[in-house]
């Protein structure tokens, strides 16, 4: 059996700065408006129907969307959920 993938400290933290830094509402449009390219769209229909046919059904996405979840939380990945109100 092989050992459980741990990431470096070092990179979570990086990774964890970047997504938690606030974003202007221009930098964001012009992040979500920016071209894909033919090269990305194709991949990422790729991975959609691969993901598609492995996880049929909505219940079979759900499952393996909270199984990641507890897989990360472990590690420490995952982050608290927001309360809002």
């Amino acid at each position: 059996m092989t050992d459980p993938f741990v990431p470096d400290p070092d990179a979570v933290a990086a990774v964890r700065e970047e997504a938690e830094r606030p974003l202007s509402g221009d930098r964001f449009d012009a992040r979500v408006t920016a071209p894909m390219s033919d090269e990305e769209r194709e991949e990422a229909i790729s991975l959609i129907e691969w993901f598609m046919r492995r996880y049929p059904t909505p219940a079979a996405r759900l499952a393996y969307a909270r199984g990641r979840e507890r897989a990360w939380r472990k590690l420490g990945l995952a982050p608290p959920r927001r309360r809002d109100g």
